[in-house]
């Protein structure tokens, strides 16, 4: 197993994921998750990315372990907004741009009135 592969076996076991609830995380079969955490397969980086922000690790981290830094957790403390947040997560990345584009027009368009 690469240290890659007992990181991100590690980081799952910690969250209290299947192998298979990860891999519908991520949209990917679930051996898939089962050969990177073996070392048989290495995740496009696009995964690792993706793997990272969910595991709120850095990339260095979810690579190389304690060489690495973990992220400090970022709190959402309003409920509804945190859900939507994971409602929109699940969304296609075009439908996440046009939400985000909103946003950005509702934040400047209150920070100039």
């Amino acid at each position: 197993m690469s240290d890659f592969g007992k990181n991100l076996a590690n980081l799952r076991k910690q969250r209290t994921l299947t192998q298979l609830e990860l891999a519908n995380l991520l949209d990917v079969q679930p051996r898939m998750v089962g050969r990177w955490e073996q070392g048989a397969s290495r995740p496009h980086f696009d995964y690792v990315v993706k793997l990272a922000q969910f595991f709120e690790v850095s990339i260095d981290y979810l690579v190389f372990g304690e060489q690495g830094q973990k992220l400090p957790a970022f709190e959402i403390r309003n409920k509804r907004l945190m859900e939507l947040c994971k409602q929109v997560d699940a969304l296609h990345k075009e439908d996440q741009e046009v939400i985000c584009h909103f946003l950005e027009l509702a934040i400047k368009q209150n920070r100039s009135t």
